[in-house]
């Protein structure tokens, strides 16, 4: 292939070379920062020989084109595109304050879900528990259980100002101590006291910090503002003590004074106006969220409505549209998926069909069944959004209330149980069945084209051609970790979940050393030594990718063992990184280990075990 031609035309195609200000990569993606996106045509790239397809996030232009990608970069260099990276970016549209401040709210609300879920899922088996006589409310255990429970909800404010901080670059801890400042107990006290609270004579409003978000976002915005000003007028020699002291001398009032109160205020007026909208539209406003949410996911959009599932589950204790509208639509991804492995005569649709589907079902993780099947043959989507619909209107008829923010699936339903209303039970069973069946009987009747099926004539010869063949090759690929093995599917990831740079499977690493599967060379290494690319001597390309994102890192927590080019030998060390660090800085560490000409070969089958040591075999390939 022409790699050339094809860094030509993806250059035409996103504007020319006047609107690519920068460009990187990582293992598999082209990312380039453009000028204009809206000059960008996503349809031409996809088109372009040697690419896959495109993804726009995290304010790149990303092309996906495979292991090829440094061959790309550096045909993009040498046609000289590059070289506008140096000149002075011409003005491009800034965002909208609304859409600023949203990007604000899920960059600093995503990394501390987490956290969130973890104590939501105890709360729910502290409902459940005691509903099946395992455990007393009046017991010692619950009352230490329910302390556990709220422990991430209490001091949200804590979680959200750290996270907060990192996004808008201020300093970490003054940024909690102002957080920690509004939910002081000493603080609440006062305010339950009942007298006027005030200082420097200027009243403090009295508000219910603990659980509350706004308010910690805000003032991490105001907190870098405020640092960079008190940093300018600050003599050097005093800068140790004088700005920590001034930062927080400014920061500690606003918050009180202004910042606080407003934000505790307005948290809870969102959860009012969700108990608003659910007494005004009833069981609808669920139908309607679940009907528009796998299109919220296309566009990323879905996440606004984290914040607002938090704070709901926050005041009240539970919350009766956003998780509840997503049980729905996460179930119906799967039964259109399951529809389509069952219908389609093309083996790989069926393959990751059926992958895709199980995820959606089981996990609740739909990127897989949406961008591999269901977006991707159109039909099964719109019975995906009529069976959306269709179990967030009943749902929301029966009332169902969930007590967690766990990804909705089968596994997680037990969040939507209520202890004291046994019946709920039969309510979240319908609504799962109402979304499965749906999608599953309106995929059937819909229909679909397979990609690329194959003409009945057309496969009689290739089984021809396939028995003049000689028996097939049998090669083997060892795990090049210890960890526990997942389906590819079921990687977050959706460009590796999907297959489309690959088949092969994931491991969740136990350690952090990277051996060779086999004898081969390296023929991708990144700089930020978070993926190697191999060949072996018979030709199997492989792809071992560490985390998810890995690549913004830099290097940070990763060491190369062998420089590209290398010739290497089964068992030898290729990369070590640090997966504690990877873990604390909120890195998903699972890794895909993937044939990336995998569509030269059969079939490439992996093993079905649930760990694995490096060295055993992984891979089967035929």
């Amino acid at each position: 292939m022409d790699w050339k031609q094809t860094a030509k035309q993806i250059t035409e195609c996103v504007g020319g070379k006047q609107n690519i200000r920068g460009a990187t990569y990582c293992t598999t993606r082209l990312r380039l920062t453009l000028a204009d996106e809206s000059l960008a045509n996503d349809d031409a790239v996809s088109q372009i020989p040697g690419v896959i397809s495109v993804v726009r996030s995290s304010g790149q232009y990303q092309i996906i084109i495979g292991n090829r990608v440094p061959v790309v970069f550096r045909a993009l260099q040498e046609l000289g595109v590059l070289d506008q990276a140096a000149a002075t970016a011409p003005k491009s549209k800034k965002k909208s304050i609304p859409a600023r401040m949203m990007d604000a709210l899920l960059g600093s609300m995503t990394p501390v879900i987490p956290a969130i879920i973890g104590c939501a899922m105890i709360k729910v088996l502290l409902v459940l528990l005691p509903m099946i006589g395992v455990l007393q409310t009046e017991s010692m255990t619950y009352q230490v259980l329910t302390v556990i429970g709220d422990g991430s909800f209490y001091f949200l404010p804590i979680l959200v100002a750290a996270s907060a901080a990192r996004y808008f670059n201020a300093n970490l801890f003054l940024s909690i101590t102002i957080a920690g400042i509004l939910i002081h107990p000493s603080l609440q006290a006062l305010f339950s006291a009942g007298e006027p609270v005030s200082l420097f004579a200027i009243p403090v409003t009295a508000a219910n910090y603990p659980y509350s978000i706004l308010p910690a976002i805000v003032m991490a915005w105001i907190l870098s503002k405020v640092e960079k000003a008190v940093d300018r007028v600050t003599p050097v020699i005093t800068k140790t003590f004088l700005d920590p002291m001034l930062i927080v001398l400014i920061c500690a009032p606003i918050a009180l004074w202004v910042v606080g109160p407003a934000g505790a205020i307005a948290g809870d007026a969102l959860s009012g106006a969700l108990v608003w909208i659910q007494e005004n539209l009833g069981w609808l406003a669920v139908g309607i969220i679940g009907g528009i949410y796998p299109v919220l996911v296309l566009f990323g959009m879905h996440h606004v409505l984290t914040p607002i599932a938090i704070a709901s589950l926050s005041s009240l204790g539970y919350e009766t549209i956003v998780m509840v509208a997503q049980l729905g639509a996460n179930l119906a991804q799967g039964g259109a998926s399951m529809a389509v492995a069952l219908r389609s005569k093309n083996k790989n649709m069926r393959q990751t069909a059926a992958a895709a589907g199980f995820s959606a079902l089981v996990a609740g993780i739909t990127e897989p069944a949406m961008y591999g099947v269901t977006l991707r043959l159109k039909r099964p989507f719109i019975a995906v959004l009529a069976a959306s619909f269709a179990s967030g209107c009943f749902a929301g008829l029966m009332q169902l209330k969930s007590f967690s923010t766990a990804c909705p699936g089968l596994v997680t339903t037990i969040q939507y149980i209520e202890a004291d209303r046994p019946i709920s039970i039969l309510y979240i069973a319908l609504t799962c069945l109402i979304a499965v069946v749906v999608s599953f009987v309106l995929t059937m009747i819909l229909g679909f084209r397979d990609p690329e099926s194959k003409t009945a004539s057309a496969e009689k010869t290739d089984a021809a051609a396939s028995a003049a063949k000689p028996a097939v090759t049998r090669r083997i690929v060892d795990s090049p970790l210890d960890g526990q093995l997942v389906p590819l599917s079921e990687v977050s990831d959706e460009t590796f979940a999907s297959g489309v740079l690959g088949t092969g499977a994931a491991i969740v690493p136990v350690d952090g050393t990277v051996y060779a599967p086999f004898d081969g060379t390296v023929e991708t290494l990144m700089d930020s030594n978070h993926a190697v690319g191999l060949r072996s001597t018979d030709g199997i390309e492989l792809l071992i990718h560490i985390g998810r994102d890995t690549v913004s890192l830099g290097g940070k927590y990763f060491t190369a063992h062998v420089k590209l080019g290398d010739t290497v030998k089964k068992g030898q060390k290729l990369l070590s990184c640090d997966l504690d660090g990877l873990r604390a800085a909120g890195y998903d560490v699972t890794t895909p280990v993937i044939v990336t000409n995998s569509d030269e070969y059969l079939e490439v089958v992996p093993v079905q075990q649930p760990e694995i040591q490096h060295g055993a075999q992984l891979l089967t390939i035929l």
